[in-house]
């Protein structure tokens, strides 16, 4: 980690003052908790929490220095700046500028986190592969996730987030890929953009630096197909495109959906084919799946490393990983986010399991003015694909449910759902349980899980 930056290297390129030893840092860290021996702590200082104030822990766990914004009295070296923030973003770009691993970004609305994982299994068939920790993909994951970069490093996976214009624009010029993907823009973050074709426009930065020698990976199924490919041209960049229909570089065959045991299709890049059994369930895990091949490819990773790395996927916690409870009934967590587009996919692939299905809905946030309407159309959809019950946890659910009719259930909390879980559950062969970060619905499962085991069902 960070092989080539020395606390005075890291200081001089900083503009802080330091005259001590040019001691070797390993690695950044922005949370004392996990701090390894060798780290640079940074202070950054939060709404909630000061780091300031957890200097002393991460001292006492290994951290050599620190960074900070004022004077503090500490055991180790502090170097002092106006901001930690904009000092980490230097020391990612410093980062970079010593490394010479091949760095894809990715961004989207929806699948960042699972095309980065993706990429992960295939690249580390190829060579040493750093990727974004978990979704750390906003203006302090990226400059972590660069300041792990060192001499044995040949890729980087680098997801990208955003919440306004600008944001991924600095992002690429941090971290400078070579490969870059938008995966889709759909209804998410819409207080902070505006509308769908802001998202498209904004999430479009990706491409606006590659340049020449770069390689943008083009979704043929997007409706925002013209709009990338004007920024694509413009930027001078070649194009490597995908589809799940007949067209593109990358494409599906003989798709065979296996429900939660995920997929079976024919792969096929440039002409070249190989059959793939896909562990990720979901028609849009393997659009995802496509997504990743094609980054692969413009990398210039064969074929059979590609599917390799496709078939050694595993589904993150949070992300459609199933689970049993007991002999013949199934939880699907799926709670680690929600927008309109991911909850649509959840809906599809709840409402082609065997047996009763249960959809739990927590509040998908961040949709401004659109959030009834976006509420009430999955309550539609859940209907009109068949889902047996569905249940809405907060205010905003009310209108889903309202929507979805007779076998509809809303409760005020996820306290109040608790009582009914009994009942719910005995009804229910495959239970779903999916909201927004905010909404918590990780409590829920936890409930669900005890209540399973007090029925003897697990």
């Amino acid at each position: 980690m960070m092989s080539a930056l020395s606390l005075s290297v890291i200081a001089e390129r900083l503009g802080a003052p330091y005259e001590g030893a040019p001691l070797a840092v390993s690695g950044i860290t922005i949370d004392s908790r996990a701090v390894t021996p060798g780290d640079l702590f940074v202070a950054l200082p939060g709404e909630r929490v000061d780091g300031h104030n957890y200097i002393d822990a991460a001292v006492a766990n290994g951290a050599i220095a620190a960074l900070v914004e004022h004077p503090v009295d500490a055991d180790v070296p502090c170097l002092r700046v106006s901001s930690c923030l904009a000092a980490l973003s230097d020391i990612g770009r410093a980062s970079r500028d010593f490394s010479r691993s091949l760095v894809i970004a990715i961004t989207g609305s929806c699948g960042k986190t699972t095309v980065k994982n993706l990429c992960r299994s295939i690249f580390t068939q190829a060579g040493p592969t750093v990727a974004t920790a978990g979704n750390y993909n906003n203006e302090i994951g990226v400059p972590l996730t660069l300041a792990r970069l060192d001499d044995e490093t040949r890729f980087a996976i680098v997801e990208m987030g955003a919440t306004r214009r600008g944001d991924i624009a600095h992002l690429c010029a941090l971290a400078r890929p070579s490969i870059t993907t938008v995966l889709n823009a759909m209804e998410a973050h819409l207080e902070g953009f505006g509308s769908v074709a802001d998202v498209a426009d904004i999430k479009a930065e990706i491409f606006d630096g590659l340049g020449a020698q770069g390689t943008a990976i083009l979704n043929l199924d997007q409706p925002w197909v013209s709009l990338w490919r004007e920024r694509i041209a413009r930027a001078g960049a070649d194009t490597v495109s995908y589809s799940l229909g007949e067209e593109g570089d990358i494409t599906v065959a003989d798709l065979r959906d296996l429900g939660l045991q995920g997929s079976e299709f024919t792969l096929r890049v440039h002409g070249e084919e190989q059959a793939v059994r896909f562990p990720l369930p979901g028609r849009h895990s393997v659009a995802n799946a496509l997504a990743a091949a094609a980054l692969a490819t413009a990398a210039g990773l064969d074929l059979g490393t590609i599917v390799t790395g496709l078939e050694q996927a595993e589904a993150e916690s949070g992300r459609l990983r199933a689970e049993s409870l007991g002999e013949d009934k199934t939880l699907i967590d799926d709670s680690y986010n929600a927008n309109p587009g991911s909850v649509r996919a959840a809906i599809d692939l709840l409402a082609a399991t065997a047996g009763n299905s249960l959809l739990i809905l927590g509040e998908m946030l961040e949709l401004g003015e659109e959030s009834a309407e976006r509420h009430r159309e999955m309550g539609a959809r859940a209907r009109e694909q068949g889902v047996t019950r569905f249940v809405g946890i907060g205010d905003a659910l009310k209108p889903a449910v309202e929507t979805f009719g007779s076998t509809g259930q809303w409760y005020p909390t996820r306290d109040a759902l608790t009582a009914a879980l009994p009942e719910l559950l005995e009804q229910s062969d495959t239970l779903l349980v999916k909201g927004s970060r905010g909404a918590a619905m990780e409590s829920v499962l936890v409930a669900i899980r005890d209540t399973a085991r007090e029925a003897g069902l697990c």
